[in-house]
């Protein structure tokens, strides 16, 4: 008996989940492989390994705009080995999701790190919807003692930028909250932009809707324009991001007129040439580092 259907809700639950960021889905996305490895009832390694690889599926169906989520379905189907006797291989897909899950947490740590040389003193900051791995970097640079502000754009249509300020200011950190639309003409009093990622590529950036007008203001203003990012979000060669389906219109206009069509969409995208830097735990890339690193990825072959 193939176990998705008992752990189809937590499925849809990450699928359903419009405000939490990569990271959190990762891990969310983990416990469910964690949850398939205990609840399984295959008979072999091979019907386990099928099993895997329809819940992985379901999982980036799920969000598919999400690289740690590919990424982690990815590693989990590489770890399987086609000779692993069934209890092996649930014991490699548990070592597996647990392991990835362990190495979120220490690279936002690291990434904080990484990014605190560019938050200066009196700096005033711009981000973009709300993005953990950005929150621990402007965290660190608190406690680290920098003095700075920020201004966090609304990130219509759920917001997230009001969370994110919140964060800031029961932290300590002067925080002012502007209208998307507004945001572009105000870079000209910025100090740099620091952004979070769904998916990078080796074409670009796929992250909040906005995103890309903000790097466009920024690269007109020469305003440094960084993205934080572990290298989970770097999507293996081969997997192509599934073009997004129309959102609710009711979210941007509710009760509008029937002839009046709302255009909602949650993600853009931004060319690879338009930041500034790539911030990881492994240290600041740029672009071409970025697609180096990116083209040698393998895709599994039940992912193409």
């Amino acid at each position: 008996m193939f176990p998705l259907k008992e752990i189809d809700d937590e499925i849809r639950a990450i699928r359903d989940d419009r405000l939490s960021g990569a990271r959190k889905l990762s891990q969310k996305g983990a416990q469910v492989l964690i949850a398939l490895a205990e609840r399984s009832r295959a008979a072999s390694g091979e019907e386990f390994r099928r099993e895997l690889l329809r819940t992985g599926q379901a999982l980036v169906k799920a969000q598919p705009s999400m690289a740690p989520l590919v990424n982690l379905v990815n590693r989990s189907l590489f770890a399987l080995q086609e000779e692993m006797a069934l209890e092996e291989a649930k014991r490699a897909l548990v070592t597996t999701a647990q392991g990835y899950v362990d190495h979120l947490e220490r690279s936002v740590e690291r990434i904080a790190q990484v990014a605190f040389p560019l938050i200066p003193d009196g700096a005033l900051v711009l981000t973009h919807s709300f993005s953990s791995t950005v929150l621990a970097a402007f965290l660190h640079a608190k406690q680290e003692g920098r003095t700075f502000a920020l201004l966090c754009t609304e990130s219509r249509p759920q917001y997230e930028g009001r969370a994110l300020a919140e964060r800031l200011v029961q932290a300590g950190v002067e925080t002012q909250l502007v209208v998307d639309a507004l945001a572009p003409s105000m870079m000209g009093g910025i100090e740099v932009v620091l952004m979070g990622a769904d998916s990078l590529s080796t074409e670009g950036l796929v992250n909040k809707v906005g995103t890309y007008p903000l790097a466009l203001a920024a690269r007109a203003h020469k305003v440094p324009f960084c993205v934080l990012c572990g290298r989970e979000k770097f999507l293996p060669v081969g997997y192509t991001l599934p073009e997004e389906s129309p959102k609710d219109s009711q979210e941007v206009w509710p009760h509008h007129p029937q002839r009046v069509e709302v255009i909602n969409r949650y993600f853009d995208f931004t060319p690879l040439e338009y930041l500034t830097g790539i911030v990881t735990e492994e240290g600041m890339l740029s672009p071409t580092e970025v697609r180096e690193i990116i083209s040698k990825r393998r895709l599994h072959p039940w992912l193409r």
